[in-house]
């Protein structure tokens, strides 16, 4: 049996509609009918689906631009658009958005534009630690469906004392809600408008954040500070303390710091891929003078290191065979690196009978209280920390008790010269 077979009919052509160019020559364009009239747009979206991450996903096309600027615009935007997908897939992989705190922290970090990259290597491991925070406790949390109480019960959270009986982590808990907010403000500037949205609403919320360190270094705990580490054969920490207690310098300016290598940096000690940069060395201290700019605020300051008996005894007594490069040297010969250093100074710390709420960084700290006490000008000081102000100073100051208890001694005395 045979059966009729019904053929298709090919489609029949259509005149092309003449009031739009073909796609072709205009990728990606699209307008909108308006009352004040037509709007002309460029958006990715048209030319390809994974535009997700594109800073520039909608463009406007200038109101007064002919036929061929409409061409040529949407054909260059659509290439710098192919171009940054073609980067994106042959770069390292990002971590894409989607909508939870978890993926933002992510974003945040991995984004080759993100202010993480360029921030000092202390407060980037300061910022990874408040994004693990995030991540490990609210990252699954939906961001457009956030409000103020969320972020208050979230502080409140990560402010509790890690054991019962345990004192409030107030800095944790501020450091880690202004990660919040910056990786809200990062967000934002990606484009995703929710950020922005709960960042605003939190602009006028006040979280408490702990107040300044009261803890110092005081001079007869430098003294068995070096003691100990010269019995236990670490001389290098013991000069490194004394240089913090006696200089008033700031940790990283006596050990200082350990990068990623960058060939040309001036003054940079290379050790394969890694560069440390510093400026206490021994080719820095010609005629036991110190120069130095400190590392934060760039301010100059000179130490004639003779006048400084504590760390000066130590450095003399370096053999000269030994005084080359970095003069607080860890292992291998190599300069310190802060994780190191910190961990040798509890364990010396602890040897010494120096408690346990007493850090490195309290030695600078220590030198100021012992120089206010004895006396010294208060400017001056300020000189010696570098600092641009006495109220910055005065943080650094403790027990100021002491002097006011001598004020106040001097106005009763005067009182009984005066009855007399």
């Amino acid at each position: 049996m045979e059966f009729a077979v019904m053929r298709r009919s090919k489609p029949r052509k259509t005149a092309q509609n003449t009031s739009m160019p073909p796609k072709s020559e205009r990728p990606g364009y699209k307008e909108r009918k308006t009352a004040a009239g037509v709007k002309r747009y460029w958006v990715a979206s048209q030319v390809t689906r994974d535009t997700k991450e594109y800073p520039d996903r909608t463009i406007s096309l200038p109101a007064d631009a002919d036929d061929a600027e409409i061409n040529r615009l949407c054909t260059d935007y659509t290439a710098h658009l192919f171009a940054w997908i073609a980067g994106v897939r042959n770069g390292p992989t990002w971590t894409r958005y989607d909508g939870t705190m978890r993926s933002l922290c992510r974003v945040y970090q991995e984004h080759p534009d993100s202010d993480f990259h360029t921030v000092k290597a202390n407060t980037r491991r300061t910022y990874t630690g408040s994004l693990k925070i995030i991540e490990a406790s609210v990252g699954a949390r939906v961001i457009r469906n956030l409000t103020i109480v969320d972020a208050k019960r979230w502080y409140k959270q990560w402010r509790a004392p890690k054991f019962i009986g345990g004192p409030e982590r107030i800095d944790r808990a501020h450091d880690a809600i202004s990660m919040v907010r910056t990786v809200l403000k990062f967000g934002f500037a990606l484009g995703h408008d929710e950020c922005g949205e709960l960042d605003q609403r939190l602009h006028n919320v006040r979280f408490e954040r702990g107040g300044a360190r009261e803890e110092e270094m005081t001079a007869a705990q430098a003294v068995a500070f070096v003691r100990k580490a010269l019995d236990l054969g670490e001389r290098d920490m013991a000069i490194g303390v004394a240089a913090q207690f006696e200089l008033m310098l700031r940790q990283k300016d006596v050990i200082g710091e350990w990068r990623v290598a960058k060939p040309g940096t001036h003054d940079a000690l290379y050790f394969g891929d890694e560069m440390w940069v510093g400026r206490f060395r021994w080719d820095q201290v010609p005629g036991w003078v110190f120069r130095i700019k400190t590392s934060k605020t760039r301010a100059p300051a000179e130490f004639r290191l003779v006048d400084y008996p504590i760390l000066f005894q130590l450095l003399d007594a370096v053999p000269m065979h030994e005084r080359s490069g970095s003069i607080c040297k860890g292992e291998h010969g190599l300069p310190f690196r802060e994780r190191t250093y910190r961990k040798r100074f509890r364990r010396i710390a602890r040897a010494a009978g120096i408690p346990d709420s007493v850090w490195s960084m309290d030695s600078r700290a220590g030198g100021a209280t012992e120089a206010y006490e004895a006396g010294a000008d208060l400017s001056a000081i300020r000189d010696h920390l570098t600092h641009s102000n006495e109220q910055m100073t005065m943080r650094y100051i403790r027990r100021k008790g002491r002097r006011i208890a001598t004020v106040a001694a001097a106005r009763a005395k005067g009182r009984e010269d005066g009855l007399k």
